[in-house]
Parts: C-alpha cells; structure tokens; sequence
C-alpha cells in the first residue's frame, strides 16, 4: 500500500485530518520522520502498518492505534479501558497549575488516564494527589501514566463511585480537580464515530449532561480547604448550569473560556 493510497482510503472513510493520520501512522510503524512524508510517497507492505490504516478507515481512533498520546507537556499511554485526553481539558490543567500554592494537595476524581492530576503534579512543585475513578482498568492506565511520567511517587490511585461511593476520610484538599461525563444523553449518539470507541460511561452525563456536577459538589465540598477551589471541564453550554450548583451549594462560580473563545472551565470558590 502507498501513502497515497491511505490518504485516500482515510478520506473516503470521512476521517478529518487523513493526510496527517496517514503520515503518521507510516512514521510510528516504518520509523521514518514525519517531515520525510512530506513530499514522499513510499509503499508499505509492513502488514502491521496497514491493518493499522484500514482500523483506522473504520473510525478507531489514531490515538488507540499508536497507543498513546501528547497533552500538556507530557506522553500518556491510552487504551479503549480509558477516555482519550483531549487539548480542551489542557484548560483545567493550566488553571491548576497557575492557581496552586506550592505543596498543594489535590484531588482528581474520574481520573481516567490520569492526565489531569499527572501533568498538574509534574508541573508544579512539591504537591501531591489523590486520584479516584470508577473503572480498575483506568486506574491501572493512570498508574502506569504517573510512573511514566515521574510522579508515581506523589499520587496515591483508588477506586471509587463519585455518584454514591464510600467517601474515605481523606482530610482536606486544596483543590478539586474533574473532567467527568458531561455529554448529554440525547447529544451522545450525535458525536463523531469515533466517540464509540471510548467509553461510554466517561461521557454520559445524564438529561442534560450535568449529574456529575450536581453529586460531586455537595458531597466533596467538606473535603476542600476554605480557601480551596473546585475546577471541572464543561461543556460550551453548561455556564448557566454550573453558575446555578455553585449557588445552590453557597459557592462563586466563575466561568473561564478557553482558546477558542468557549466556556471550558468552571472554578468554584466558597462565597
């Protein structure tokens, strides 16, 4: 098979970028640098390489298919067990990482792959976390993650129903950290096939894609220092929805956009 051949087959297939996808799969598998691809068109018979373009062709995401993936300053491991880290949760990262105290203590619920705690921890200094989420084969992606990544030493990995869950007595937190499902129901089976790959249950939110938020802040709240706050991602139409649990619950919500110009986080501060 030639690039140009699964350049092709990509795009008949409706993938956004095939042209990038394509290249960098011939790159990961054949070894050759992306910029070599650019005015190349080599051919492949590396049977690996095009079972890979052809799962592709059918929608797996390219981030399963090479086993991994950039977010923030750091490579993370990602399998079908956990969400894929996407750049809109780089948002609530950076706050984080701007907003902490040094040997701040956080704690990161529907951790996933761990993304969130693992690059807040490496780009900060001296602060530890507690991560928890509901699935053992995610926490075992997480864990592997913070090892990766050099912090496996400052994270402590638990299983954990946020819903409804056994809180344990963890003492206090100086801040909150979560991107939980947020997709409503009715909005899930519209997404891009590619969506089906990951997880269902880390995107459904229920009705209107908020009883994440709606548990999370009442029952963890007593775990947060006073002058802590909650950060979670939203949804670019959940700032009315976030601004109403936060009063609800006797907190500020203020509502941070990111660089496209969309509502992405939400940071909740005790009034």
């Amino acid at each position: 098979m030639k690039l140009s051949e699964a350049i092709k087959l990509l795009s008949e297939a409706g993938v956004d970028s095939p042209r990038e996808d394509a290249r960098r799969l011939f790159s990961h598998f054949e070894g050759t640098p992306l910029h070599a691809l650019i005015a190349e068109d080599p051919t492949t018979e590396n049977g690996e390489l095009i079972n890979a373009i052809r799962q592709r062709a059918e929608r797996v995401p390219l981030q399963y298919i090479l086993g991994e993936v950039e977010f923030y300053r750091e490579t993370y491991r990602v399998t079908p067990d956990c969400l894929i880290p996407r750049s809109d949760t780089e948002a609530l990262v950076d706050y984080a990482v701007k907003n902490l105290k040094r040997g701040a203590r956080i704690l990161d619920l529907c951790c996933g792959s761990g993304c969130i705690a693992v690059s807040t921890l490496s780009n900060t200094r001296d602060t530890r976390a507690v991560a928890a989420d509901i699935s053992e084969e995610a926490l075992s992606i997480a864990e592997y993650n913070a090892k990766l990544n050099k912090v496996g030493e400052r994270v402590e990995f638990l299983q954990l129903d946020v819903l409804s869950g056994y809180i344990p007595d963890w003492g206090k937190f100086d801040a909150i950290l979560s991107n939980p499902p947020y997709v409503s129901d009715s909005v899930y089976s519209t997404l891009d096939p590619e969506i089906f790959s990951e997880p269902m249950a880390a995107f459904l939110g229920g009705e209107d894609g908020g009883d994440f938020y709606r548990a999370i802040t009442p029952r963890f709240l007593p775990y947060l220092a006073e002058d802590g706050f909650i950060a979670y991602e939203i949804g670019y139409d959940q700032s009315e929805l976030l601004l109403n649990i936060a009063d609800s619950c006797d907190m500020a919500a203020e509502i941070i956009r990111d660089l496209s110009g969309n509502p992405r986080v939400a940071v909740l501060k005790r009034k």
